[in-house]
């Protein structure tokens, strides 16, 4: 079993990786999920209507009558703070995401960031199994955003035409002992696909490695 988790703010290329894994055989998983569900449960709306305007930049910031004057941005930000963590804890988004998996199975992540939704994958499948990938592009940044990248174990750090530096309020507080590589994503599409087949083959090493040490033990 293997899970991919993407670290990194919007625009830095978190979906695009995703989808290299999926077509590589592993399921896209997403922590936010489970925050549309709840939210379009809470204001009574259909999710397809409440994704293709949280979809399209236009309309997501846009004040709604259905969602009690909050836009969908907003909508969700008060589900998440006000309904759902109050009422069943800081890990839940996490836990539900922890339950969706089967333990030989492969999985990524297109959008990781808080520790209480980490801490459940660990629980649930450890560390070893776990590698993120942390993404970096010039201009994009946690500003609009309440997420931060992990604190890790770096492992290998690949720089595409430029290094972007990570401010130190950028990351959080915790260490993980987790497998982290970073990717610095300012270059071509297809150098940053070079890049993540490398972490593919690595990843798939590490695995095959784990699994050899589980037949033994």
């Amino acid at each position: 079993m293997g899970v991919i988790i993407f670290n990194g703010p919007p625009g830095t290329g978190k979906d695009e990786a995703c989808l290299f894994f999926k077509q590589r055989g592993f399921t896209h998983l997403s922590f936010k999920y489970h925050l549309f569900r709840a939210t379009t449960e809470f204001y009574d709306v259909s999710l397809d209507w409440f994704m293709e305007g949280y979809d399209d930049r236009s309309i997501k910031e846009r004040p709604e009558h259905r969602l009690d004057g909050f836009s969908r941005r907003q909508a969700l930000i008060f589900v998440s703070e006000e309904v759902i963590k109050p009422r069943y804890g800081k890990d839940y988004f996490g836990a539900m995401a922890a339950k969706e998996m089967e333990l030989d199975g492969n999985y990524c992540f297109s959008d990781g960031g808080f520790m209480e939704e980490l801490i459940p994958i660990i629980n649930t499948i450890e560390a070893e199994n776990i590698s993120i990938v942390q993404l970096t592009r010039e201009g994009c940044d946690f500003s609009s955003d309440s997420r931060r990248y992990f604190d890790g174990n770096l492992t290998e750090e690949y720089v595409l035409n430029t290094k972007t530096e990570i401010m130190k309020n950028h990351i959080l507080p915790q260490q993980f002992p987790i497998r982290t590589y970073r990717v610095h994503n300012n270059g071509t599409l297809e150098e940053f696909l070079n890049v993540l087949e490398k972490i593919h083959e690595r990843e798939n090493n590490v695995r095959k490695i784990n699994k050899k040490k589980g037949d033994s033990d």
